[in-house]
């Protein structure tokens, strides 16, 4: 498996997307999501540093999804059967996925919000702000009625 070519590491690399993309559903959303986020930039009038946070939202969704994909895969190596610690591990790697899709909609509100809808930045903060609070809350939440139901 390990290669000192630089083409096999490469190919190796694009074999492990490729696979990645046709096992996962979500995966091939977000790729589908960034390309058409990307591709919209070229018909609108995107400052080159918007269009750097575009690209970095677009990946930075891609490669957590890439990493949560390798994660349940090494979990599902770990065990097939039920385990209260491989769930907790396999739901915190989905939440890194949907805290960096959070982040790219707030990015992606910031941009096309004021190019397309004259958006002030306001709506942006509050977006940020409401993901960075409601999340956390509702998790407290709902960790608090587990516990509980179960005392």
């Amino acid at each position: 498996m390990d290669s000192n070519n630089l083409g096999e590491s490469f190919s190796h690399a694009i074999e492990g997307i490729i696979e990645s993309i046709i096992s996962e559903r979500n995966l091939r959303v977000h790729f589908l999501i960034g390309l058409i986020v990307l591709s919209t930039t070229l018909f609108l009038p995107v400052p080159r540093e918007d269009l750097l946070w575009l690209v970095f939202a677009v990946f930075f969704v891609i490669w957590s999804e890439l990493i949560n994909t390798m994660v349940e895969y090494m979990m599902n190596l770990y065990t097939q059967e039920y385990h209260p610690i491989v769930r907790i591990i396999k739901d915190v790697s989905a939440g890194v996925v949907l805290w960096a899709a959070l982040f790219s909609v707030t990015v992606g509100i910031v941009v096309f919000g004021g190019l397309l809808f004259d958006w002030s930045l306001e709506v942006a903060k509050i977006f940020a702000i409401i993901s960075t609070v409601v999340f956390p809350v509702f998790s407290i939440k709902r960790a608090v009625g587990n516990w509980k139901r179960k005392q």
